[in-house]
């Protein structure tokens, strides 16, 4: 996938590549025939080094995680990893560079609600990104830990009531009540499953849309929800995350076809 960015001297940095490649004694922002003049741009350019890298940082954002689906965190590291390097001769712009970096990669790492707030609209202006570098440095994040799994309306959990008998996800055929106190983790004894791997992909595709909360896996373990045929014991945290890594790095089209296009069906549904 090609990915664009949105720099605004871009055909001024491609001459300069150019010119440095020839002159690898000087860098690619301080040209050491006019130092003055180029300390002067770097210093201007600097100040604004953070709405740039953010204003890349969106689309690379709307390409990869809206419209490919990339994993969040591999979205991160290669975002960072690719604007980590500086080429500067001047302390103060190498500073500003990785203040400016470090700032961002926080942004994304601890800030994910600011994110998915300014990164999914359709357009990202400096009005958006002043208000929120704003809040990124004056508000500190909340984050309520859901003590449900979902809370589904009637066709919704018809759906993968029906969907879950047709795949024999449990042991036993279940009613609607059972799914919908399942999604509620209000159950008095945790369903049977036939196989983990059958159940987890549907949970992950609903954790990557959003449907359920982050912390699903906790909820799973700690109201004893799951429990394996083969061990007849309720599922631990360690062991659903393995067996979900598991799945992940052996099944080449994880979660499938069928988990994929059942969640868009729910989400449909909202």
């Amino acid at each position: 996938m090609q990915i664009l960015f949105n720099y605004q001297n871009i055909n001024f940095i491609q001459e300069e590549l150019w010119v440095r490649w020839k002159n690898p004694l000087s860098s690619l922002f301080l040209c050491i025939q006019c130092p003055e003049h180029c300390t002067k741009q770097e210093t201007d350019s600097s100040r604004n080094e953070l709405w740039t890298i953010c204003r890349a940082a969106y689309e690379q954002y709307q390409l990869e995680i809206l419209k490919d689906e990339k994993l969040y965190n591999r979205y991160t590291n290669d975002f960072i990893s690719y604007h980590l390097p500086v080429f500067s001769k001047v302390e103060e712009v190498v500073r500003n560079h990785f203040r400016n970096i470090f700032c961002l990669y926080e942004l994304l790492t601890t800030r994910k609600d600011l994110v998915e707030k300014y990164f999914t609209r359709a357009a990202f202006e400096v009005e958006d990104f002043n208000e929120m570098l704003y809040s990124f440095n004056h508000f500190d994040c909340k984050v309520t830990k859901s003590k449900i799994l979902a809370s589904f309306n009637e066709n919704q959990i018809r759906l993968v009531t029906q969907f879950a008998n047709e795949l024999n996800l449990f042991i036993y055929r279940v009613d609607e009540k059972t799914i919908d106190g399942f999604f509620r983790c209000n159950l008095d004894n945790g369903l049977i499953v036939t196989n983990m791997a059958n159940i987890l992909p549907l949970l992950y595709e609903l954790s990557r849309q959003k449907m359920i909360p982050y912390n699903w896996v906790s909820l799973l373990a700690d109201n004893k929800l799951l429990i394996p045929q083969k061990t007849m014991k309720s599922s631990t945290r360690m062991a659903i995350s393995s067996r979900l890594t598991e799945l992940k790095n052996s099944v080449v089209d994880f979660p499938g076809k069928a988990y994929i296009n059942l969640v868009k069906q729910l989400k449909e549904m909202i």
